[in-house]
């Protein structure tokens, strides 16, 4: 594949010389170039560019001469910004749990049925007998009248929550997202929600259907290293499906008719019965990573001092010396090897662009998504200009590796203007423009993105056309599930870049466009991030 590719871009830059044509911006970011990148990054040197290690150090040092070899301005101190990172880690032989019933307590077999760990950031908890209440789906929605709570008083108490939002539909109008998962149905919500109403622990009921992937995905979190979040919640727990369905049975009820009573309006918060006995003893240890970034200045006097900052992280699950077989390195090659590369490919483009784009273009490589999107968080937090300055995010995170589609896909596309956009040049290639092919999973809520959407900020989150123009001979969704988080996701035989290619050359010219324009991006009216939005700029 990369032979024919270089053979193909040769050529074009032949006929392009002969006939006295000077390529265009676009025409730098190339299959080829992104794979050499992209083989770097997903090397085995690169020790699977877990934060704050060696492999991520020199995935920075890589990054950072790529900045410049772009022609990248530095931001920060010589193109980095730190990230401080707590890492948490259960020490699984001092630690326990025990969830009892009026039949007994239940067979918990860890990392199986059942993951627990802690972020209250002390080294040793304990809870006992500890009531557990079941509070639905655990959402206050205001713009909804919604309120799961009622006023209850559950500080100190174990909350067991429902995954995704309640499928709620009145007088025809479907509430929240309907079959679009909103931030009301992310896990984070919950523990947050947990925290918010000072409970002691919070266990979230793990169903494939209500979380779109199976409990293997989830499964061992409480024995993987955690990083500090924005919740310090004593216990956090997972409970797959055939654990919660005797808690069910408990209530009279079964798992069905648990969610059955969390999608009324009536619901009102209620004891299970089932009491908690635990003690979890947590290991700490203080990282010290960073943020990778730079910017192209913008040209126009009035418009330079706003920024459409493009994200990728670089990040990956390191080194598990205790798995079995002879490979222990979790490469990252399409997560999130592909994304970094890609942004690089976009710096290119966007250095050659004469004249330059109006607004200030930046580029940042971020530290600890794998860990919560930790690194953009703290971007966001911390950022290097004013945060009312940073217009629009424009994040790339395993973007197309199978080749050429008809369509080209973005999760958020339908969500603010920085859509209306690239819609806009989509159908311009005569493509079919597509947004999240999954959207029960809730995938807009699952990388860097959100962390610049929570503030205000419109952001897009480019994905994978699925309408491929050939026929692969393999289910593209089947293969990348197969790989994910795997020690097997690596360059494989089956990629061809051709599409990141073509997708990304669509994304320059619309971000380009974006650059351009007088108006700034907004969401769409009535989004739930349009609040965060007014307030942060000052609008209405």
């Amino acid at each position: 594949m990369t032979r024919r590719l270089m053979m193909v871009t040769t050529a074009a830059l032949v006929v392009a010389g002969c006939a006295g044509v000077v390529p265009e911006p676009a025409d730098r970011i190339t299959a080829d170039g992104i794979l050499r990148d992209t083989e770097v990054l997903a090397a085995d040197s690169m020790e699977g560019r877990a934060p704050g290690t060696v492999g991520e150090e020199r995935a920075i040092a890589f990054i950072m001469e790529r900045f410049r070899q772009a022609g990248l301005e530095p931001v920060g101190q010589d193109y980095l910004l730190p990230v401080e990172l707590l890492g948490m880690t259960k020490d699984a032989e001092r630690s326990s749990i025990t969830v009892r019933g009026p039949g007994g307590a239940l067979d918990l077999v860890q990392d199986q049925n059942f993951t627990f760990w802690s972020t209250a950031e002390e080294p040793l908890v304990e809870l006992r007998d500890v009531p557990v209440v079941f509070v639905g789906y655990g959402v206050e929605a205001p713009e909804y009248e919604w309120d799961d709570f009622k006023g209850a008083d559950v500080r100190g108490k174990v909350l067991l929550f429902l995954n995704n939002d309640p499928p709620v539909v009145e007088d025809g109008v479907e509430l929240f997202g309907g079959p679009i998962r909103t931030y009301y149905g992310r896990w984070t919500y919950k523990f947050e929600q947990a925290q918010k109403h000072g409970a002691a622990g919070a266990i979230v009921v793990h169903t494939d259907d209500s979380a779109a992937y199976g409990f293997s995905v989830i499964g061992n979190t409480g024995s993987r290293q955690i990083w500090q979040r924005d919740y310090q919640v004593p216990l956090l727990a997972w409970m797959d499906s055939t654990r919660s369905e005797q808690v069910a049975t408990g209530l009279g009820t079964d798992l069905s008719g648990l969610f059955d009573m969390a999608a009324r309006r009536d619901f009102r918060p209620v004891d299970t019965g089932f009491r908690v006995d635990a003690r979890i003893v947590t290991e700490f240890e203080r990282v010290h990573a960073h943020n990778v970034a730079g910017v192209v200045r913008g040209s126009d006097p009035e418009l330079a001092d706003e920024y459409i900052v493009f994200t990728a992280h670089h990040d990956h699950l390191g080194v598990d010396p205790d798995l079995p077989g002879d490979d222990k390195i979790y490469n990252g090659a399409l997560d999130n090897a592909l994304g970094v590369a890609s942004i690089i490919a976009m710096a290119d483009a966007f250095t050659a662009l004469e004249p330059g784009p109006r607004r200030s273009i930046m580029f940042v490589s971020v530290t600890a998504e794998e860990g919560g999107l930790l690194g953009s968080g703290a971007f966001v937090a911390n950022p290097p200009v004013d945060r009312n300055r940073i217009v629009a995010n424009i994040n790339v995170d395993s973007p197309q590796c199978f080749g050429l589609t008809h369509d080209v896909a973005a999760i958020g596309i339908d969500m603010s203007t920085l859509g209306d956009v690239f819609t806009e040049v989509i159908l311009e290639h005569g493509l079919r423009p597509a947004g999240d092919p999954n959207p029960a999973a809730g995938s807009f809520y699952r990388s860097d993105q959100l962390s610049f959407a929570k503030a205000g900020i419109p952001a897009l989150y480019l994905q994978a056309g699925r309408d491929y123009v050939e026929e692969l001979g393999f289910d593209p969704r089947e293969f990348l599930l197969q790989h994910y988080h795997q020690v097997s996701d690596v360059i494989h035989p089956e990629w061809n870049l051709e599409g990141v290619e073509r997708d990304l050359r669509i994304l320059f010219e619309a971000a380009r466009r974006i650059a351009d324009v007088d108006e700034q991006p907004r969401w769409v009216p009535g989004n739930e991030f349009e609040s965060a939005w007014q307030q942060l700029y000052g609008k209405q």
